[in-house]
């Protein structure tokens, strides 16, 4: 049998380290810290990393809202969703994680983009 990504490389608490630090640098973005404000930051990181290990193969229920409920309102941009997404790579790079299997992980956040993405506009930039 075929381990999963999420066993491949230690299972939640690598998952919860990678979510932990990308929630410190989303925290410290210019543009992106704004949705954190007045946020349960540890209630945050315990189901955004429910969610990417269940995503990467874990048998873990997300406990979460939709997703697409739970970001609706906050418009966020097509600039800020690629600012996260730059994070997430590095993040997980730098925690081990293959070419391969960071293509993966980009493929499952493309995948999940239109459930988040809901703003086309932001004071810094203009998306397209």
């Amino acid at each position: 049998m075929e381990q999963s990504i999420y066993q491949k490389y230690g299972g939640y608490n690598t998952i919860y380290n990678i979510i932990y630090e990308l929630y410190l640098e989303l925290c410290d973005h210019p543009e992106i810290a704004i949705h954190f404000v007045g946020v349960d930051l540890d209630r945050l990181i315990k189901l955004q990393t429910q969610f990417v290990s269940r995503a990467l193969g874990a048998e873990i229920e997300y406990m979460g809202r939709p997703l697409k409920r739970a970001h609706h309102f906050l418009d966020i941009t097509n600039f800020q969703y690629n600012e996260v997404q730059k994070i997430f790579t590095k993040l997980f790079i730098k925690n081990g994680f293959s070419e391969e299997d960071v293509k993966v992980v980009k493929e499952l956040l493309i995948a999940e983009r239109e459930k988040i993405v809901t703003a086309k506009w932001s004071f810094y930039r203009y998306d397209r």
